[in-house]
């Protein structure tokens, strides 16, 4: 839960329309009990989304302040400690280990066929409420009985994204104004230089212990940050040099990004979510 003390609201520019705006305005009614999905269907695709994602931590911690305290206080006890609610969606194959998104824990990474139906099976089943889609060509689906109806009335904000971070015909921009914007970014786009410093014992998922030490239950050795990066490192290794290329293409001299997104109606969401 990194991100509870290395991201603010106030790392963030957002427009809509071109007009100066506010987080509130882009994601309006931010409760408690939201919960963030992005669809992935390319390799790193999340990264075009990672403005609206980190702006959406923001948001989960700023609801419940508590959350963020708890997170400074670094106390692992503290019931109020917990990681943002933020889900991805790999459809049809694993695209990029996301975990520096704070997409964590693992359970929060979650692979389906590529079929739209059960696309929105997991969406309804994750409760999500804001729902961000690849920007593909609508297609007339036919969902099961009442699912999509499900989906409309629960889920509050719809936006279109690229995996390029440009999306066409956007009507919101959201531009990061700190370095820390694209830390993540960068870390996830290089996770196989994370993995090495797991083995070489300088990175930890557990604050103060070593990066290499292990569970004595299996089960808990198996569902640790170091485990899984490790299992994923090369994981989508053909789409790294695009994905890369594709963020050094809309960011500043200073390194900072600037990301366009389109709000849309849920059921145009639901409309995008076949290939």
């Amino acid at each position: 839960m990194h991100t509870a003390l290395q991201l603010a609201e106030s790392f963030f520019e957002v427009r809509i329309e071109g007009h100066a705006a506010t987080r509130a305005d882009l994601l309006p009614d931010w409760g408690p009990h939201d919960r963030l999905a992005v669809v992935v269907r390319t390799p790193y695709a999340a990264v075009g989304a990672s403005h609206l994602i980190q702006l959406a931590i923001t948001a989960f911690y700023d609801a419940v302040p508590s959350r963020r305290a708890a997170a400074r206080s670094r106390d692992p006890q503290d019931p109020r400690s917990i990681y943002p609610e933020i889900f991805a969606i790999h459809v049809g194959g694993w695209r990029g280990d996301l975990s520096y998104l704070d997409v964590w824990p693992a359970r929060k990474e979650v692979l389906v066929p590529d079929d739209p139906r059960k696309v929105l099976d997991t969406v309804n089943n994750l409760a999500i409420t804001r729902l961000l889609v690849p920007d593909l060509p609508a297609r007339e689906l036919e969902h099961e009985w009442k699912e999509p109806a499900a989906a409309q009335e629960r889920i509050v904000s719809a936006f279109l994204y690229d995996a390029s971070g440009r999306t066409a015909d956007a009507d919101a921009e959201i531009t990061g104004l700190k370095s820390r914007t694209e830390v993540n970014v960068r870390n996830l786009l290089d996770m196989d230089a994370v993995a090495a410093k797991i083995r070489d014992g300088r990175v930890s998922g557990r604050p103060g212990q070593a990066a290499l030490a292990a569970f004595d239950d299996p089960d808990l050795e198996d569902r640790r940050w170091e485990t899984r990066v490790l299992r994923r490192a090369g994981e989508a290794a053909g789409g790294l040099a695009k994905a890369r290329a594709d963020r050094e293409a809309i960011r500043d001299a200073d390194g900072l990004a600037s990301e366009s997104y389109r709000r849309i109606t849920v059921a145009e969401a639901l409309s995008r979510l076949a290939s």
